[in-house]
C-alpha cells in the first residue's frame, strides 16, 4: 500500500468522482446551511446557546441576532425558571426544556422539542439523532461526554440505506459550540470546532447525558437546593430537534466500526509508524476525502508523529487509539487537524479540524518524566507512566482526546491518598492531583 501523502491530489480527484457516482451511501444534512458559531463569554450555558442557534439556522434559516448568545440564553433562563423554578441546577438556569421553548419563540414557525430517553435506552436516542436529519432536515442538538454544558449540533450523517427504515451509519459530523479554548464547567473537555466521528466513537461519545450538571453539586446529596440525581435529565439521554407535530416515523440505525483498517485486524501490525504513514489512507477508506470541506482543510498538511493512547471511553471501558496530528506545511509546531485511528487495525475513528490552527509541541515520555519529577515532595518517586485520556476525570488537563496526557503514580507520599502527576502531551503542562 503506497502512502496517501504522496498521492493526495489523486485521492481528492477520486473522492469527488466517487461522491458523484455513489448510489449506496446517503448523506443527511439540514434544510439550510449552518455557519459555525462559538460562545464568546465564559458562561457555562454558552455551548448549548451556540448549538441551539446553529440548529435554528439549519432548520429555519434563521439569522443569528448580533447579541445571539445573550438573547437566547436569557430567554432560556426565563422559560426554565417559569417551568422548573429558580433552583434548577443547570448552567445559567437554562435546561433543554427552556431552550426548546426559547428556540420556538425565536423562530415562531418552528416547533422544537426536547426528547428524553432513559440511560438503558441508548439505541432509541441514537435512532432519533439520525431521524432528525434523515426525515426532517433538522440538526440534532445533543450533549456529549455526559456534561450538561458541553453540546454539539449535528450537521451531517453518512448512512447506507438497508431498506425497511434501517440504516447503517458510517460517520457523524457536527460543530462544538463552546468558547474556543475554553472548558466545560467540569473542567473536562476542550471545545473543539468541527468534528467528524466514526459510528462507534460517536455512539460512545453520546454517553449517558447528564451525570455532570453542576460542578458544585455533582455527586452531592444536598447543598445546592437539590441533588443532581433529582434533576429530570440526570442519567438520561436528551436531544433537541424540530419535527412537525404528530407521530414520528420509526427508524433503526446501527453504528458499526469502520469496515476497513490500514492493517489486518488482530495481527498486532498496528503501530505509530503505520498510523503516521497511512493516516490519509485511513481517512480515504472512511470516505473523509468525499467530505470536501474537511478534506480541503487537512489535505495540504503533513502527518506528524503518531502517539498510542491507552484511554477510557466516557462509560469507563478501555479505548485504545492512535492520535495523529496533521501539522501545517509551513510550521512544524502548529497543528491544523487531529485524527484518531483504532488501536487494533488503524481504522478511522475521528477527525477534528480546529477553527484556528493550534500550537502542538508534544512532549516525549522521557521529557514528561523530567517535568513530573518537579512536583515530587521529599522521599517521593514516580511510578511507571502511560499516555492516557479519561473524560471522567476532574482535572482541567482532561481537555479532549486530541490532547491526552501522561499519567504517573507517585509513591512514598506521606499522605493517606494516592497522588498522581499528569503532564499534557501537547505542551508539557504539569499538574499534581492529591
Amino acid at each position: 500500500m503506497k502512502s496517501s501523502k504522496s498521492a493526495i491530489s489523486a485521492t481528492i480527484t477520486l473522492g469527488i468522482c466517487s461522491l458523484a457516482g455513489s448510489a449506496s451511501a446517503d448523506t443527511f444534512i439540514p434544510r439550510f446551511p449552518v455557519s459555525e458559531l462559538h460562545a464568546m463569554s465564559t458562561d457555562s450555558a454558552g455551548s448549548l446557546a451556540a448549538c441551539a442557534v446553529m440548529g435554528a439556522q439549519g432548520f429555519s434559516n434563521a439569522t443569528p441576532p448580533p447579541d445571539w448568545e445573550t438573547f437566547i440564553t436569557s430567554s432560556c433562563t426565563a422559560k426554565t425558571k417559569t417551568l422548573a423554578g429558580p433552583l434548577s441546577l443547570w448552567p445559567a438556569t437554562c435546561n433543554p426544556t427552556g431552550m426548546a421553548l426559547a428556540l420556538n419563540a425565536f423562530t415562531p414557525a418552528a416547533d422544537w422539542i426536547k426528547v428524553i430517553y432513559s440511560g438503558a435506552n441508548q439505541a432509541a436516542a441514537l435512532n432519533e439523532t439520525v431521524l432528525s436529519l434523515q426525515t426532517y432536515g433538522s440538526p440534532a442538538v445533543v450533549p456529549i461526554y455526559g456534561q450538561a454544558d458541553h453540546w454539539v449540533v449535528l450537521t451531517q450523517i453518512i448512512a447506507t440505506n438497508l431498506g425497511g427504515g434501517s440504516f447503517n451509519i458510517t460517520n457523524v459530523k457536527g460543530f462544538d459550540g463552546g468558547r474556543l479554548g475554553g472548558f466545560d464547567s467540569g473542567g473536562t473537555n476542550f471545545y473543539s470546532g468541527q468534528q467528524t466521528w466514526g459510528a462507534v466513537p460517536w455512539k460512545n461519545t453520546f454517553y449517558l447525558v447528564v451525570t455532570a450538571i453542576n460542578p458544585s453539586c455533582d455527586g452531592a446529596v444536598g447543598g445546592c437546593g437539590a441533588a443532581p440525581v433529582s434533576d429530570p435529565f440526570y442519567n438520561n439521554y436528551v436531544l433537541m430537534f424540530e419535527p412537525p407535530a404528530g407521530p414520528r416515523p420509526q427508524i433503526t440505525a446501527t453504528f458499526d466500526r469502520s469496515p476497513a483498517g490500514i492493517v489486518p485486524a488482530g495481527t498486532n501490525g498496528m503501530n505509530e509508524h503505520q498510523a503516521q504513514t497511512h493516516v490519509y489512507d485511513a481517512l480515504s477508506l472512511a470516505g473523509i476525502d468525499q467530505d470536501l470541506d474537511t478534506w480541503a482543510a487537512v489535505a495540504g498538511g503533513v502527518p506528524g508523529t503518531a502517539f498510542h493512547v491507552n484511554a477510557v471511553w466516557p462509560d469507563g471501558s478501555p479505548w485504545n487509539y492512535y492520535l495523529v496530528p496533521i501539522m501545517s506545511s509551513t510550521s512544524s509546531t502548529t497543528a491544523i487537524g487531529f485524527v484518531q485511528l483504532d488501536g487494533d487495525d488503524g481504522s478511522f475513528q475521528g477527525i477534528n479540524v480546529p477553527t484556528h490552527p493550534v500550537p502542538f509541541v508534544p512532549a516525549s515520555m522521557l521529557k514528561a518524566q523530567q517535568l513530573a519529577s518537579g512536583v515530587l515532595a521529599k522521599g517521593e518517586t514516580l511510578g511507571a507512566g502511560k499516555l492516557t485520556w479519561n473524560p471522567r476525570g476532574n482535572s482541567q488537563l482532561v481537555t479532549s482526546p486530541n490532547f491526552p496526557y501522561y499519567e504517573f503514580s507517585i509513591t512514598g507520599s506521606k499522605t493517606s491518598k494516592a497522588p498522581i502527576a499528569r503532564v499534557t502531551l501537547h505542551n508539557g503542562t504539569v499538574v499534581r492531583i492529591d
